[in-house]
């Protein structure tokens, strides 16, 4: 019992560190679990040629057309490679140690969204296999292995993490998390349009880098908003009601 008390006293000391910890590791085994999941290339292909039949059909099948104005830049592209490869994990990392020190109710409100967001979205992942357009047969260069000489997996190669787990984009999911967060909860009017613009950017950067579909990004955005609906309902909305002062006795 002793052991335990001194741990809650650990914790409550630390508290801003265990939370911004439980957060990143979050992040971090979010993205094991998707390198334990076993990729199915056939299934893959099948379900990558119906959300290009999709697209089709809501005239949404930019990708080609972004992928080659980007291309003549090819500096551009190779920076977007970088930004692709580290910024996902790292800014949203970062993201979350500044909202904890601006605001403790919104970083549980946003670490409620995000982690249910991405519940969903691992099961969607291991339910609906998808490649990405790199992949996928349509004719899109794979930009970070053709420009950076980075292979983040393909059907011969070893793979950072599951590559069959194009639909939803949590790139752009949780990009535009921190976007509405930055714009809700930052002060100077240049973090505010950059959360605007933050958004636009990882979305560009997915497509143009061939990694997915803009039907996975407008997925990725339903996903997240379906996380932070549910995390309301399900954890924001009763801890809220256990605050709440009980209502005084009715006078007789």
């Amino acid at each position: 019992m002793s052991s335990m008390v001194r741990v809650r006293d650990v914790v409550a000391r630390h508290y801003g560190f265990t939370q911004i910890a439980v957060v990143v590791a979050a992040i971090y085994s979010y993205e094991l679990a998707r390198h334990a999941m076993d990729p199915n290339w056939r299934l893959a292909h099948v379900h990558a040629l119906k959300v290009m039949h999709w697209e089709r059909l809501i005239g949404i099948d930019w990708e080609p057309g972004l992928q080659s104005a980007f291309l003549q830049i090819p500096d551009l592209v190779k920076a977007m490679n970088v930004f692709y490869f580290v910024g996902h994990f790292v800014l949203t990392s970062v993201f979350f140690v500044w909202l904890y020190h601006r605001s403790k109710p919104a970083f549980c409100r946003f670490r409620d969204g995000f982690l249910t967001a991405t519940a969903i979205a691992l099961v969607i992942h291991w339910q609906f296999p998808t490649a990405p357009p790199r992949l996928a047969d349509i004719g899109l260069q794979d930009t970070l292995r053709t420009l950076s000489n980075i292979d983040i997996g393909s059907p011969t190669s070893s793979s950072f993490s599951n590559p069959v787990a194009a639909v939803p984009s949590l790139h752009a999911g949780w990009a535009l998390g921190v976007g509405v967060g930055l714009v809700l909860f930052a002060r100077p009017l240049f973090w505010r349009v950059l959360g605007v613009l933050y958004p636009i950017s990882v979305a560009l950067t997915i497509v143009v880098t061939g990694n997915h579909f803009v039907l996975d990004a407008v997925i990725g955005y339903a996903v997240m908003a379906a996380g932070f609906l549910l995390s309301w309902l399900v954890l924001e909305r009763p801890r809220a009601r256990a605050r709440a002062p009980e209502s005084s006795p009715e006078l007789a």
